[in-house]
Parts: structure tokens; C-alpha cells; sequence
């Protein structure tokens, strides 16, 4: 797959009665102005009002991979697919995509919901805190009370460092 930026992702718009009488008007729509696919499909009838069984052509696109789009097509779980991965940082989606890819997910027939759990399941996510963000936390909460139940796995290990005998 391609960058992805679903939020950002245009098409140009037109139908094929109008590629085939050589006319050349198609129109640019934001996806982001859409909620799901029947809202899309609605306001593409809106730009079309003079056919009344339009087949829709996509004749150029940004901001979406070719896999969720092709000149004829569109992904039917599209907006799925954009929401689903607003669980996901902007630097996480690239390794999501390789993951999906690798492990041979296919993200437009595959539930997009479930991959994002099970790719969030196994490698976490990763939160960034702006110091802004940081600087509403008061410094008691900063403190860190406990410790990972990873951190001495080996018996040994745990009376070694946490025998009450300091002397």
C-alpha cells in the first residue's frame, strides 16, 4: 500500500456516459466531508442529477493507496477502513500496513476493526504526551508507585533485590 492519509483523501468524480461523449467534467470531493459509503454515493448523484442510473468513474485520487481505489471501484468498507485507523498515530499506520501485509491481513475485505485490536494487542500503542499535556499533570501523579510484574521474573532474582536484610 501507498501513503495513507484517509482524512486527507480526494477523488475526482465523473460517469461514463459523460467519458464516453467525450466530455471532459468531473468533480473533486473531499471524503472527509463523508460519513459512509451511502452518504458518498448520495452526494455523487447530486453532481450527476441528469442520469438517472449513473456508473461512477474515478479518474484521479489523492491521499488514498490503489488497493482501496481504481478507476471503476472504490472500497466498499472505505469509511470503515478511515475511521478504524484514527486508532492510530500518524507514524503507526506505515508498520500497520506492513504488518497486516506480512501476516497477510487484506484490509479491504478484512474487518479493519478487528487487525487494529489485534495489531494494538500484540505491539501496544504508543502514547506521546505533549509537555503541554505534561505540564497540567501534577508532580505527585508523576511518581511511579509500582513496578512491572516483568521486571524479575526469576525467583532468585527477586530475593536478591527486594530481601528486607539491607545490612
Amino acid at each position: 500500500m501507498d501513503y495513507m492519509d484517509l482524512n486527507n483523501a480526494e477523488i475526482a468524480v465523473t460517469t461514463q456516459h459523460l467519458l464516453d461523449c467525450k466530455e471532459v467534467k468531473d468533480y473533486w470531493v473531499h471524503m472527509s466531508d463523508y460519513s459512509d459509503m451511502g452518504e458518498f454515493l448520495c452526494a455523487c448523484s447530486d453532481l450527476f442529477p441528469q442520469e438517472h442510473n449513473p456508473e461512477y468513474r474515478y479518474t484521479k485520487w489523492e491521499n488514498i493507496p490503489d488497493s482501496l481505489i481504481n478507476r471503476e471501484w472504490i472500497c466498499p468498507n472505505f469509511f470503515e477502513i478511515r475511521d478504524t485507523l484514527e486508532r492510530l498515530d500518524e507514524s503507526e499506520r506505515e508498520y500497520f500496513v506492513t504488518w497486516s501485509e506480512h501476516f497477510g491481513y487484506d484490509i479491504t475485505t478484512d474487518d479493519p476493526h478487528m487487525m487494529v485490536a489485534h495489531y494494538q494487542d500484540m505491539y501496544g500503542t504508543n502514547i506521546v504526551e505533549t509537555e503541554e499535556e505534561l505540564a497540567d499533570i501534577s508532580e505527585d501523579a508523576l511518581v511511579y508507585t509500582s513496578i512491572s510484574g516483568n521486571f524479575c521474573d526469576m525467583l532468585p532474582l527477586q530475593y536478591e533485590i527486594f530481601d528486607d536484610n539491607y545490612n
